[in-house]
C-alpha cells in the first residue's frame, strides 16, 4: 500500500480504470478495428500482388522459352528451306551447264572438222600452186 501511496494511487483508480477501459473499447470499436480492418486488407493485397507477380514472371519465362523454341525452330526450317532451294537451283544450272558445255564441245569438234577438212583441201590447192609459182621463178631467175 505504501507503494501505491507514494505512486499518487487514490480512491479515484477503479473510476479511471473503468474510463481507461470504456476509452479502449471505444477507440476499439471506433479507429482500431478500422485500422486493424485497412491493415488486413492491405496486407493481403500485397501478398496477392506478390503472388501475381511470381505468377506472372512464371508466365513470362515460360512464354521466353517458348518464344525461343519457336524461333529456332523456325531458323532451322528457314536454313533447311534455303539449302534445299540451292540445290535444286544448283542442281538446274549445272545440268544447263553440262548440257551447253556438250553442245559447245560438239561445234568446236565440227567446226574443228571442217576447218581440218578445208586446211586438206586448201593444202592441196596452195601445194598445186606453189610448184607453178616455182616453176615461173625458176624461169624469171634462168631468164
Amino acid at each position: 500500500m505504501e507503494i501505491f501511496t507514494q505512486l499518487g494511487v487514490d480512491s479515484s483508480l477503479p473510476y479511471q480504470f473503468v474510463v481507461l477501459t470504456i476509452t479502449f473499447i471505444l477507440a476499439n470499436f471506433i479507429f482500431l478495428g478500422k485500422l486493424q480492418s485497412v491493415l488486413d486488407i492491405r496486407e493481403e493485397k500485397t501478398v496477392k500482388l506478390e503472388n501475381a507477380a511470381d505468377d506472372t514472371l512464371e508466365k513470362v519465362t515460360a512464354m521466353q522459352s517458348e518464344y525461343k523454341h519457336k524461333i529456332e525452330d523456325a531458323n532451322r526450317i528457314a536454313l533447311k528451306n534455303s539449302t534445299e532451294k540451292k540445290n535444286k537451283i544448283t542442281q538446274k544450272y549445272t545440268e544447263q551447264y553440262k548440257q551447253t558445255e556438250k553442245e559447245l564441245n560438239t561445234l568446236v569438234d565440227s567446226s574443228r572438222a571442217e576447218f581440218s577438212k578445208e586446211v586438206a583441201g586448201n593444202k592441196d590447192k596452195y601445194l598445186a600452186e606453189s610448184e607453178t609459182l616455182a616453176q615461173s621463178l625458176v624461169q624469171k631467175i634462168l631468164q
